[in-house]
Parts: structure tokens; sequence; C-alpha cells
């Protein structure tokens, strides 16, 4: 596409193109993905990369309806692995076993609600967030699992937005078994929240075909 150019000096968020490189993808994804060439100035700044000039180079059509669900769905069943290791943390050994042997995500959903009665703390905490992952997954609201309101079973976001926001839940609720793992100590979530963003980026550079120098 054609070169456009900012008015005045590069300015994080005020003034200049802004993009994103293949390592902060996991924050940004959205409906589209682009790959956009930069020139002139160019300021880094954490998550994002903000130049004088830029143009647009190509859509990635990888980046799908169906991509985006499939990514949703690969990060709701993460969020089932951290409340399984969460109960088993705490010896409820069955309970995390019958979570395992789960092969479709609705009755994931459907066990880990069950389980819920017999958990507390982290425990409820996780086992909670692998239930609402579900419903994030396909497009509801999270508490939509604990009422019968259909109002809260209707989509409410687009699928690309849908995968941003679940990788974003899954990522603090692997932060939160980290913390559980670490017996409570609070400086371990960060870690944990990495962790599960890097095993994200690096199903998004699989899945798209990306070059992860980018």
């Amino acid at each position: 596409g054609d070169w456009v150019a900012a008015e005045g000096s590069v300015n994080v968020c005020l003034t200049g193109v802004h993009a994103c490189r293949v390592d902060d993808l996991a924050d940004w994804i959205d409906d589209e993905l682009w790959e956009i060439e930069l020139d002139g100035e160019v300021a880094l700044h954490e998550a994002m990369v903000v130049a004088e000039r830029g143009r647009l180079l190509g859509r990635v059509e990888r980046w799908d309806a169906a991509t985006a669900q499939a990514f949703a769905d690969d990060c709701a069943w993460r969020a089932r692995g951290y409340a399984i290791a969460a109960l088993r943390g705490s010896g409820l050994t069955a309970a995390a076993e019958d979570l395992l042997a789960t092969v479709e995500l609705d009755e994931a959903q459907r066990r880990a609600v069950a389980i819920l009665a017999q958990t507390e703390g982290a425990d409820a905490e996780l086992t909670a967030f692998a239930a609402d992952a579900v419903s994030l997954a396909r497009g509801e609201r999270p508490e939509s699992w604990t009422s019968a309101s259909t109002a809260l079973k209707a989509p409410v976001a687009t699928p690309g937005a849908l995968a941003a926001n679940l990788g974003f839940v899954v990522a603090h609720a692997a932060g939160r078994e980290a913390v559980a793992r670490a017996g409570g100590s609070e400086s371990a979530y960060d870690a944990g929240f990495a962790a599960e963003r890097a095993l994200q980026l690096e199903w998004l550079v699989e899945r798209l075909e990306l070059d992860p120098a980018g």
C-alpha cells in the first residue's frame, strides 16, 4: 500500500505509525493481522514499535475466524490444565483425573462445575477459570455457566476479540496457578503469566507461519 507519514516527531501512543513485533503478538491479536514495513525514525516501546513512516505489505490470511477459534479452544484446554495442576497439588487426585479424562470442552466445563463443590481457595479459583474459559471460547460471558439466561449466552464479541480476551484470561489463570504452586507467594505470578504468554506466542508463530525475528 501507500506510505503513510506521521505529522510531527514520533511519540508513543500519540504520533506515529504504530505496529508490533512478532514477540508482542499475543498482546495485540484482534480480527485482522497485517504485515507492515516501517521507515524513518523508529522508537521501541515495551510491546510496540512506533515509526515515522509505514505501509501495509499484505494481510496475514492464515489469521481468520477459524484460526482465532482454534487459538481460543487451545487456551481453554490449557485453563483446564492449570485447574488439574492445582487440584493435584492439593491432593484432590480423583477430581484432577476426572477433569483430565474429558475430551470435549463442553464436557470439561461440566466436570469443572461439578468439581467446584469440592474445592476452596486457589483450587476453586482455578477450577472456575476452567469453566469460564469454555464460556469465553464459545463467545459467551464467563459467568454464563452459572445461569440459564440466554442473554448471557449471546455472543459478546468477534472471534478475534474473543481470542485476545481469552488469551489474557488464561495467562492470568496461569499466574494464579503459579502462585498456588509457590505456596501463595505472589512473586510467582509474573513468571506464570509470562510462561503462558510464551506458549500462546509459540502457537501463533507456528500456526501462522511467522518469522520469529519479525
